[in-house]
């Protein structure tokens, strides 16, 4: 017997309620899988980081942020606590 088989069986003795959260599990899972593959994809990666990029322009989410002076701020040397 195939395991899909056996799963549908025990799936057939829950309640509709429990049937449905199986359901929404095997959901869950099948989003999981798609997620784990767009990680591993270097394309997919590039176009999802630039499809959000575009969407915080969007949003306005730089909007007030003077982008030489922030990069000069980051570049600034800082006290990593080492002492001579």
């Amino acid at each position: 017997m195939r395991l899909d088989e056996i799963i549908q069986q025990h799936t057939e003795k829950l309640s509709p309620q429990l049937q449905a959260e199986v359901y929404d599990f095997v959901l869950f899972l099948e989003q999981k899988q798609a997620n784990a593959r767009l990680a591993t994809d270097p394309q997919q990666r590039k176009e999802r980081l630039a499809k959000a990029l575009v969407n915080a322009v969007a949003l306005g989410v730089f909007a007030g942020v003077d982008g030489v002076q922030w990069q000069n701020e980051q570049r600034q040397d800082r006290n990593i606590g080492y002492s001579e």
